[in-house]
């Protein structure tokens, strides 16, 4: 008895193992995909919460994978199907399902390079961001407009976007399929990071100033310097009308309301009734008008105390600067004439 029971456990493990071993070639042979994919690279989205067979469908859709149920099949039996990840993934025409699995369980997200300059707007910002194919540029904005997560990025007065000055110029690597809110949250938290980094928060506080001032301040800095040289000097003339109470007078918060770079501003122009305009408003505006970058920030924090209060602009970028409205007009007509 004991012999029998022995002789039919062992053909069932024959069974089975003959069972399996034709299972394991019907998954090779409906994994691969070279004889109904289109070639070349597509990019794929699997979202969080799909499942398995959610993902094989839209495989087979994307005419990547021929047979979705095999597909499904061949994740569990490797015991897989639970461990694909979320994400955007580029995959190739012709690629095996194992080679698929293989790819989304070891997350090999498509990341795509993002570089915020310096003295961007939130608006230039999302142009750039659609015109770019990352995100629209509409709902960046409606991310930005009352997105301030930290409490230095609170505005006294009413600003176009909180976030506006608080995108971090730099260089991104951003998952594709980003949203844009995730995309301006990383913005954002890489500004705070680098505000801690660099002690920047520390020497406001201890000062006793307001970061949400420093960086207002710092953003017409950095658009009016073409060269980082002169940006201790540029803030001291700011920062020495404030405190003599004469407007600012700083064409970048003019090319900021009209929402575009005009070679030349116009007298109407700064007829603009408008809070960040300010020739016709004294003061700060209300907030920044671009994104500085850590130079121009340390140039509010430690400017150049000369006695200029004017400066007009060179051919080359550079400025002229001069220390009453008399030598101003003749270092405009100098300039134009080329001296």
């Amino acid at each position: 008895m004991r012999k029998v029971i022995l002789v039919l456990v062992a053909s069932a493990i024959a069974l089975l193992a003959v069972g399996t071993g034709g299972f394991k070639l019907w998954l090779n042979s409906q994994g691969d995909n070279k004889d109904f994919a289109v070639s070349g690279n597509k990019m794929i989205r699997v979202k969080e919460g799909m499942s398995t067979a959610d993902v094989a469908q839209l495989l087979h859709e994307k005419k990547l994978v021929k047979n979705p149920k095999a597909f499904k099949l061949a994740a569990r039996f490797d015991g897989l199907a639970e461990k694909l990840q979320a994400g955007m993934y580029q995959l190739t025409g012709g690629m095996s399902n194992k080679e698929i699995i293989d790819t989304m369980v070891k997350g090999r997200i498509q990341y795509v390079k993002f570089v915020v300059p310096e003295g961007y707007s939130v608006k230039k910002i999302a142009e750039k961001l659609q015109a770019e194919e990352l995100g629209r540029a509409e709902r960046f904005l409606a991310a930005a407009k009352d997105y301030a997560p930290y409490p230095y990025m609170q505005a006294e007065r009413e600003v176009n976007y909180k976030a506006d000055g608080f995108a971090f110029p730099a260089t991104y690597d951003f998952a594709y399929g980003a949203s844009e809110k995730q995309i301006l949250q990383t913005m954002v938290a890489t500004f705070d990071k680098m505000m801690e980094k660099e002690g920047i928060k520390q020497e406001v506080a201890q000062r006793k100033l307001k970061l949400h001032d420093v960086v207002t301040m710092a953003s017409m800095v950095e658009l009016e310097a073409v060269f980082n040289e002169e940006q201790p000097r540029i803030a001291g003339v700011f920062l020495k009308r404030l405190d003599l109470g004469m407007p600012i007078q700083s064409d970048t918060t003019i090319q900021y309301l009209l929402g575009k770079q005009k070679a030349i501003v116009l007298y109407k122009d700064l007829e603009i009734d408008n809070p960040y305009n300010t020739y016709k408003y004294p003061g700060l505006p209300p907030g920044p008008i671009g994104s500085p970058g850590i130079a121009a920030i340390k140039a509010v924090l430690h400017p150049e105390q000369t006695d200029y209060l004017y400066f007009v602009a060179e051919r080359d970028g550079h400025h002229r600067f001069s220390k009453s409205f008399t030598d101003h007009l003749r270092a405009i007509r100098d300039i134009e004439a080329g001296r």
